[in-house]
This record gives C-alpha cells, structure tokens and sequence, in this order.
C-alpha cells in the first residue's frame, strides 16, 4: 500500500512553502513492537511503539522510517547520525539526548521533552514542534527548515549559526536564546516571547516580528546600534 501524505500549510507569510506531514501508512499498516534493539546503523521501518524505556543508549547512524513512537523514553541516548523521517513522536522523553549530524524529515514532535538535547550540525526539514518543553535544546550550526514551532518552551536555547529559512514560530517562549550568528531569512517570530535574546546587531536581519515584540526589543537594539536611551536631566536642563 502506498503510504497517504498529509499537507499542512504553513501560517508564514505569503508565498511560503507547505509543511509536508510524515507520509505514514495507516494504523494497521505499522508493526507493533513491545521493544527496540538499537545497534549502530540498524534500520527500521514500519513500525509503532509505546512506554518502552531505552535512556541512555548509544548507537550511531541508526535509520528509523515511518515509524510512531509514543511515551518512549530516550532520555540520555547518544544516537549521532540519527536519520529519522516519516515519524510521529508523542510524549516521548528525548532530554539531554546527544543527536548530533542528525537528519530529520517529515517528522512531528507532540507533547515531548526535548530539554538539553544536543541536535548541533543537524538538518530538519518539513518538522513540526508542538507544545514541546525544549530549553536549552542546541540548534548550533543546525539547518531548520518548512518547519513549525508552536507553543513550545525554548528558553535558554542555542542557535548560533543555525539556519532558519521561513520557520514558523508560534506561542513560543524564546526567553533567552542565544542567536549570534543565526541567519533568519522570513523567519515568522510574531507572537512569541522573545525577552533577553542574545545576539549581535545584524542576528535578528530577515526576521518577522510583530509591534508589541519591537516594543520590548527596542532598549537593545538601540544598544547594539550604540544609541544611548535614557530619560534623565542634566544640570543645563537638557536631557541626559
């Protein structure tokens, strides 16, 4: 059976690409499993899992395809190399994971924990995060693309040199994030929270934000500028 592919379109600006949804058999069609061996550079294909806990394994250049994973409990695993595509991942437990050079496509996180993990060097490509906690997660040097990342914790994260093309980002908190070097061509900001970012004047270039998010940006872009802002009077009467 040729697997169905689900489309949703991208709430970006105009002209900006459709998210592609894992393309995924139906229900009947994926394999139930009750456990997974993780070997460097296994395949598996096919397949649904749930509550199976495998923290703390490592193997490199694993291949997982159209697969579902529900409350999996990967926390501390070492998978560098990872190529996950077609899947479907909820409430799965993926904290201080480290998944680096890692290939992700057509893929939906729901509802998962992504806190720490370590994704530097990595490509994703048609991804959806929804409502994840992903704090201090490392998109260093990452690629990030047709991509949307809704209601989701962010805070303290790293995205030095990562690229953003178009990405969506929606009811996020981005308390904090570290974008020095970020480049952000359309990248759709607007209406998250975007307190203390951490960049350089030019990091924000190509980004879309929204009035009340330019407003609480001001004070440090004017800094990064070299403007001086301050309401004070000096003794001539003019303001300091």
């Amino acid at each position: 059976m040729t697997p169905g592919r689900r489309r949703r379109s991208s709430p970006g600006a105009a002209g900006s690409p459709a998210i592609v949804g894992p393309r995924l058999p139906p229900p009947h069609g994926l394999r139930p499993t009750p456990s997974l061996a993780l070997s460097h550079h296994a395949a598996h294909a096919d397949f649904a899992i749930a509550g199976v806990r495998l923290a703390g394994l490592s193997a490199r250049g694993v291949r997982l395809e159209r697969v579902v994973l529900r409350d999996v409990d990967l926390s501390g695993a070492r998978l560098d190399g990872l190529v996950l595509a077609d899947a479907r991942l909820e409430r799965c437990d993926l904290a201080n994971g480290v998944w680096r050079g890692t290939t992700i496509d057509r893929t939906e996180l729901i509802g998962c924990r992504l806190t720490g993990l370590d994704l530097a060097d990595s490509s994703l490509r048609h991804v959806t995060l929804r409502q994840c906690q992903a704090a201090l997660v490392s998109l260093r040097s990452a690629v990030l693309e047709h991509a949307l990342l809704e209601e989701c914790d962010l805070a303290d994260a790293e995205l030095d040199g990562a690229r953003l093309p178009g990405v969506v980002v929606r009811g996020c908190n981005l308390t904090g994030v570290s974008l020095y070097g970020a480049r952000l061509p359309g990248t759709d900001l607007r209406g998250s929270t975007l307190d203390g970012l951490k960049l350089r004047a030019g990091d924000l270039a190509g980004a879309v934000i929204d009035t009340v998010q330019l407003v609480g940006l001001a004070r440090a872009l004017a800094a990064l500028a070299g403007v001086t802002v301050s309401d004070r009077l000096d003794e001539t009467g003019g303001r300091g």
